[in-house]
């Protein structure tokens, strides 16, 4: 299948028009017509721009087959240590996902981000042991063990150990952030 009709597909998924899909994206409603039809061909730059109006990752337009299934052990998970810094575990597929999941054991007392902490796309943290406190502009909170929050990430954020002994919190990234220096075999 090509490019167009999944773009439709997806258009037409979301019950958009060919008006909205052009506001959304800055491209011209005809350009968008022709494109469904087969008739003209996307930029990268306007394939992300589209992928990112219709909510899917670019690979759901150049690939018909969904990723497999990769198992990662707890023994093979690749690790990422960075100066003084804790130590992250990367628990998902460490390499071409869209959605990159961490397990970190914060010291009693650190801190990850400042008023200036930004990164592209959205955040999720939950705490497995101890507590944090995030702190997003005007927003403040204690998260407990279990408790979970979903940020933007594009907005300056941070993630403080609120206890005494260390926290362990898992986080999920979506566009990965973190990324190990080499692929795992």
């Amino acid at each position: 299948m090509s490019i167009g009709p999944k773009i439709k597909a997806f258009r037409q998924e979301l019950n958009l028009t060919i008006p909205q899909l052009a506001e959304t994206t800055g491209l011209s409603r005809g350009f968008i017509s022709q494109l469904e039809n087969d008739k003209v061909s996307l930029s990268l730059e306007s394939l992300q721009k589209m992928a990112t109006a219709l909510k899917v990752p670019i690979r759901s337009f150049l690939s018909d087959e969904p990723f497999p299934p990769e198992l990662v052990t707890k023994n093979a998970r690749p690790r990422i240590k960075l100066g003084d810094e804790p130590e992250l575990e990367i628990l998902s597929a460490p390499f071409g996902r869209q959605l990159q999941i961490l397990m970190v054991e914060l010291p009693p007392g650190y801190q990850a981000g400042n008023c200036a902490h930004t990164h592209e796309g959205e955040e999720w943290i939950m705490v497995l042991t101890g507590k944090v406190k995030i702190i997003q502009g005007e927003f403040s909170a204690i998260l407990e063990e279990e408790d979970s929050i979903h940020l933007d990430g594009s907005y300056p954020h941070l993630c403080q150990n609120a206890a005494e002994t260390p926290t362990k919190v898992l986080i999920a990234l979506t566009p990965p952030a973190m990324l190990p220096l080499s692929k795992t075999e």
